[in-house]
């Protein structure tokens, strides 16, 4: 890469870390192109986005920024992976991980809070916000269809009632 283009690479990961609110780096060593162009495309069809770097170019754009304490963990094949969407990206990446073992989370940063593994794990096992509102609609729901089917009881218990004396 030549000088400019650093510059220009410099700057457009700048953006991108200022522009996400979830920023996680993870190793790829030892990851199959299948394996990575895999791992693209289901990040690209939940929102989410993956870019390889090099390091000290990553380094640099980290400088003076709110996600600067991420600068430790780029060491080796790093990536990051990011998104506005914390529970996908978390899930997708979890998920990667217990299937390819060569997909190792080192940690991420969401909101200016540094995310260990755990936390990323923790995260991962939330639902979707899809999930938490159909979930909430469930719940919502329900009351009013035991309502329903209480009010609707006695009109066929009374009914049935009637049935039965008229057969006789």
């Amino acid at each position: 890469m030549k000088r400019e283009e650093k510059k220009n690479f410099v700057e457009n990961l700048k953006t991108i870390l200022s522009e996400n609110s979830l920023v996680i780096v993870f190793h790829y060593r030892g990851m199959s192109m299948t394996d990575m162009t895999d791992l693209r495309v289901q990040s690209f069809n939940t929102g989410c986005n993956i870019k390889v770097t090099k390091n000290r170019l990553t380094k640099l754009a980290l400088v003076d920024t709110d996600k600067s304490e991420l600068a430790s963990l780029f060491d080796g094949p790093t990536a990051i992976a990011y998104s506005n969407d914390p529970v996908e990206l978390t899930k997708l990446l979890s998920n990667f991980a217990k299937n390819n073992s060569n997909l190792v989370i080192l940690g991420g940063i969401m909101n200016n809070e540094i995310l260990s593994v755990e936390k990323i794990e923790i995260l991962s096992k939330l639902p979707t916000l899809e999930e938490a509102r159909a979930q909430l609609i469930g719940l919502l729901k329900t009351p009013a269809q035991n309502i329903a089917s209480i009010l609707n009881a006695p009109s066929g218990d009374l009914a049935r009632v009637f049935n039965a004396y008229g057969s006789k």
